[in-house]
């Protein structure tokens, strides 16, 4: 008979096979994702080219299938290695996150795009956007980092104090490019992992009470951030200024009609809407490909997701369990905003679509961000072949050597302080 098997989220499972049963290869979750994402690659593929100008065409698909075919190295890299890779250089993977991060503000390397300094120059035909991979950097430090204080995370300052100092840091970074949705996505991504690995509610609640008033200041007290507002309460207030991107793509979700104007045939692309390839893709899908395509998307995301969110179900060991939840909630929430705010849904924000948008950087994180979940639900389906180590052996030299380093620097300055205050007689 099959048994009920307990896994780390706390859910009872039923096993697909009954034992000495082999599952067809549709039946193993890696594969179902693997299929999934890749034509969710392809698909932007196709919208991508199909977005450009007509004279753009040749060009735009060519680089488009370059990166296609990077994202397609970084999807394989990220899917071979044991996922455990990433817990052992957690540590690294931050500090090059946040070095990233503040690279883009050295003058030479950082380069300024509409009024943003979000992306470096590295000697490439596309500029390298760190954010983009700070996210999952983010994503992967918060999961090893609950994995090794999991009976301490309704602590005040393990369970939230010491990462959300970490994770606040990265997000005023990216704040400071400035990039506003990307911070708050990343913050809120992280918290969610928190709050599911066992951070307390309260805390959280505190927390977020307590920085409303800087979030106000953050959207009503910068003028183009309330302008946004404004826009998205009355885009037809201002038709030929600020409301005049949402208007454009609201007209092309609404002239797709049932089926769409035909690959290739947007209107709105040729000089309407600006951002058509990036913030606004799905606003060419619906044009093109009409409700038919758009739905038909919309079903591949939730796929996705869905069979992101089984593999958290399953996993077993804590740090897998994490990341597989903050990659799920990246893609899910990220696709949704995008598609919120080109209908018209939310206030308009420069969010990539996953997959589908033309920016390099968001699609080689997109695909290792996958190729990392397919490589979780493998040592799911056959953990024999997966070795998944406890962390405490499993921790580089070099992170071994700076803690060390910081437990001798701590006691001998413990040591400073108490010979600078001495005690009893030698205090008379």
């Amino acid at each position: 008979m099959a048994e009920l098997t307990p896994t780390y989220g706390s859910v009872l499972r039923l096993d697909e096979a009954a034992e000495g049963a082999v599952p067809s290869a549709w039946g193993r979750p890696s594969v179902r994702l693997t299929v999934l994402f890749m034509a969710l690659a392809c698909f932007g593929l196709v919208v991508t080219t199909s977005s450009a100008g007509s004279g753009d065409f040749l060009p735009a698909m060519a680089k488009r299938a370059a990166l296609t075919g990077l994202g397609l190295c970084a999807f394989l890299a990220g899917a071979r290695l044991n996922y455990t890779c990433w817990r052992r250089h957690q540590l690294g993977i931050l500090v090059l996150a946040l070095a990233g991060l503040t690279a883009v503000f050295i003058p030479g390397l950082g380069v300024v795009r509409n009024g943003a300094r979000r992306w470096m120059d590295v000697g490439l035909p596309i500029g390298l956007q760190p954010s983009e991979f700070a996210k999952i950097a983010l994503c992967i430090w918060v999961a090893a980092y609950c994995e090794r204080n999991l009976t301490r995370l309704s602590s005040f300052v393990r369970g939230f104090l010491a990462p959300l100092s970490v994770v606040g840091l990265a997000c005023l970074l990216i704040l400071l490019e400035p990039d506003f949705g990307t911070a708050v996505l990343a913050g809120v991504v992280c918290t969610i992992v928190l709050l599911v690995m066992g951070t307390r509610v309260v805390f959280i609640l505190l927390a977020a009470a307590a920085s409303l008033p800087l979030m106000h200041q953050l959207v009503f007290g910068v003028p183009y951030r309330l302008e946004r507002v404004l826009t998205f309460m009355d885009p037809w207030a201002d038709a030929q200024g600020t409301g005049y991107q949402l208007i454009q793509s609201l007209i092309a979700i609404g002239s797709g009609g049932t089926t769409g104007l035909g690959l290739g045939a947007s209107h709105q692309k040729e000089a309407f809407l600006p951002g058509v390839v990036n913030d606004f893709a799905f606003s060419v899908v619906a044009e093109e490909l009409g409700f038919v395509g758009s739905v038909a998307l919309i079903v591949l995301l939730a796929l996705v997701l869905w069979e992101c969110l089984k593999v958290v179900q399953r996993s077993r060991c804590p740090f897998g369990f994490g990341l597989a939840l903050g990659l799920a909630i990246l893609l899910g929430i990220q696709a949704a905003a995008h598609v919120a705010v080109v209908s018209g849904c939310v206030p308009t924000k420069g969010l990539s679509l996953p997959f589908i948008s033309a920016g390099g950087s968001s699609l080689l994180a997109s695909m290792l961000a996958a190729g990392i979940l397919v490589s979780i639900a493998r040592a799911e389906e056959d953990p024999d072949s997966h070795d998944v180590r406890p962390w405490q052996e499993d921790m580089p030299f070099y992170e071994r050597l700076a803690t060390g380093l910081l437990r001798a620097t701590a006691r001998a300055v413990v040591r400073t302080v108490r010979n600078s205050f001495p005690q009893g007689e030698d205090a008379h």
